[in-house]
């Protein structure tokens, strides 16, 4: 059962987004005409009504409105912290450049197959370097070498020095980044 309705596009846009008064400011992260993610280190409670403004290319502002479904907050800056988005009120500018963006994504792909060789050797080559690219494991599996306990790490946190959730040491990343 697909978890998501709406097809998500990754474009990285400035928003303002406000609440009760108060004014933020953010980067989009995934789009779709359903909903959007808003990396921020001001993330709102859940269930919060939020409006919404989105700097577009071409200096065109969509203006939205939706209600905060998720909050991520890590003490990490780097880690992406910000919040899921319901979209409940979108304007034609926000419209029409999701359908524009949809399109020229759609019309890449065209041209990216109409540059293929068409050999058998190349297509195979392409779907062999997909299926490996689909199946590198989110986390690893790092021993401590002073007591020997092994840690799962989610590969995002392997640059960060993880440490043994036993022990406390820092354990060895350098195989793994």
């Amino acid at each position: 059962m697909p978890k998501r309705l709406c097809q998500r596009f990754t474009k990285r846009l400035e928003v303002t987004f406000s609440s009760g008064g108060l004014k933020y400011r953010g980067i989009s992260s995934d789009l779709s005409a359903g909903g959007l993610f808003i990396r921020t280190q001001n993330g709102l409670t859940p269930g919060s009504l939020i409006d919404i403004e989105l700097y577009l290319p071409e200096g065109k502002a969509g203006l939205l409105k939706g209600i905060v479904r998720r909050t991520v907050k890590t003490p990490l800056t780097m880690l992406k912290n910000g919040m899921g988005i319901e979209l409940i009120e979108r304007d034609p500018n926000y419209l029409e450049f999701l359908k524009n963006f949809d399109s020229n994504d759609k019309s890449e792909d065209a041209g990216h197959r109409s540059r293929s060789t068409g050999s058998h050797e190349h297509e195979a080559e392409e779907k062999k370097a997909e299926k490996t690219a689909q199946h590198v494991p989110e986390s690893v599996i790092i021993s401590c070498q002073n007591c020997n306990v092994k840690n799962k790490v989610p590969r995002e946190r392997l640059q960060f020095s993880p440490k043994c959730g036993k022990c406390g040491a820092l354990l060895d990343t350098r195989d793994y980044v």
